[in-house]
This record gives C-alpha cells, sequence and structure tokens, in this order.
C-alpha cells in the first residue's frame, strides 16, 4: 500500500440540518458505525471517509484559507457566543449592506464589553 493511499481526501460542505429535526435520518450514528469499521480494518487506526466526489462540494487543502462572506456576518451575543442570520440567503442586497453595518457596529460595543469584563475578572483573582 503506497504512503499517499493512507492520506484521506478532504470535502468541506454546510448543512442545514437542525439538532432536533426528526425528519432527517441519524447521520452521526452511520457515521460512527463506519468509523468503528475502519478503524478495525486498519488496526486500530481511525481513517476519515472517502471523499464523495462531488464537484458542488468545496475542498479544503491543509494551510488553505477561505473567505466566508457569502455565509453572513457572525454576531457576537452579549454573553460571548456567536450565531449567524439564518435568513441570510433570503435578504436583499440592500438589507445585506444595512446588516452587516449594523451588526460590525454592534459586535464591536459587545467585543468592547466582554474584554473589559474579562480584565475585571483578571483583577478579582
Amino acid at each position: 500500500m503506497s504512503a499517499s493511499a493512507l492520506v484521506p481526501k478532504l470535502a468541506f460542505a454546510a448543512s442545514s440540518v437542525s439538532p432536533g429535526d426528526e425528519s432527517t435520518p441519524n447521520v452521526n450514528a452511520n457515521a460512527d458505525a463506519d468509523a468503528a469499521k475502519e478503524t478495525t480494518e486498519m488496526g486500530g487506526i481511525p481513517l476519515l471517509p472517502e471523499s464523495s466526489g462531488d464537484k458542488n462540494l468545496r475542498s479544503i487543502k491543509l494551510g488553505e484559507s477561505i473567505a466566508m462572506e457569502g455565509m453572513g456576518p457572525i454576531i457576537i451575543n452579549t454573553d460571548g457566543t456567536t450565531r449567524s442570520i439564518a435568513n441570510w440567503d433570503d435578504m436583499s442586497p440592500q438589507e445585506k449592506e444595512v446588516a452587516w453595518r449594523r451588526i460590525a457596529k454592534r459586535n464591536q460595543t459587545r467585543r468592547e464589553a466582554l474584554l473589559k469584563q474579562q480584565e475585571n475578572t483578571k483583577e478579582e483573582l
């Protein structure tokens, strides 16, 4: 077996499946079973599944960066968690422009408040 046969091919695909959506099959259960099978076949070394070969999937190579602007802005919540806009693809270009501007301003304010809160917590310790 050649060394290149051991290197898995990776593919990146975004999914809009909700964790509680019963209409979709449990993909994780199938993936876990497949991973266990591949692990035992290779003497305990876990392997990634082969690429599907779908040309619509974005392929990412080690060290490569990708632009994610098409997914919309990432929103920083007041507690420091992040989220995105669910209906970004349905928004008009004008709505997207306004959303980028407002979210950027709000994110800056929230980030500064979180950093200040973090510094105060460090001072208390």
